[in-house]
């Protein structure tokens, strides 16, 4: 029976361009607690952020707790190390100037904070930037479709993921 397993395997690796299921996190993310990471070195508005990381069947990220800020500041400061980084898009934004703050998978407020001093601005329609210079604080920006930052997902970890082989038998990576 094991034989037959091995060569059914082996099949479905020469057919190349499958997919599997695997409990890890997608290739290229980085696994921390109970979710899955990824951060992109393209640069676009929120809405085009968020829309991204939906594609991804993620979403931006929330940090909800100092820990997962630090290790989110962390990958930052280790994959934007040569590039002029202006932070990158949170999952947080406020649509009036007496609105809270909406975070994506929330159905309440922001809960943990890290706000840099001075911050957030009294404005109306302001997203949340992690930033690299402000050591991981976080700032408000503005949503318009030309104000672009990083983007950085997130997905749970517990979950599913499909992941497609190629035809060489070695999974693809959607990350540079």
């Amino acid at each position: 029976m094991a034989a037959l397993r091995d060569i059914l395997f082996a099949f479905l690796f020469a057919l190349g361009g499958f997919s599997i299921l695997s409990a890890l996190c997608p290739p290229g993310w980085k696994n921390w607690h109970q979710s899955c990471y990824a951060m992109y070195l393209e640069r676009m508005s929120w809405a085009d952020a968020s829309e991204f990381c939906e594609s991804k069947q993620s979403h931006l990220v929330v940090p909800n707790s100092q820990a997962e800020n630090d290790f989110l500041w962390r990958m930052v400061v280790e994959r934007f190390q040569t590039v002029q980084n202006r932070g990158f898009w949170i999952g947080c934004k406020r649509e009036t100037v007496t609105s809270s703050f909406v975070c994506a998978g929330k159905t309440e407020g922001l809960g943990y904070i890290n706000w840099e001093q001075g911050f957030p601005k009294q404005k109306a329609l302001q997203c949340t930037v992690l930033t690299r210079d402000g050591n991981g604080t976080w700032r408000t920006a503005d949503c318009m479709p030309n104000k672009e930052r990083f983007v950085a997902c997130e997905v749970p970890s517990s979950g599913m993921h499909c992941m497609t082989a190629g035809a060489n038998g070695r999974f693809v990576n959607d990350l540079p």
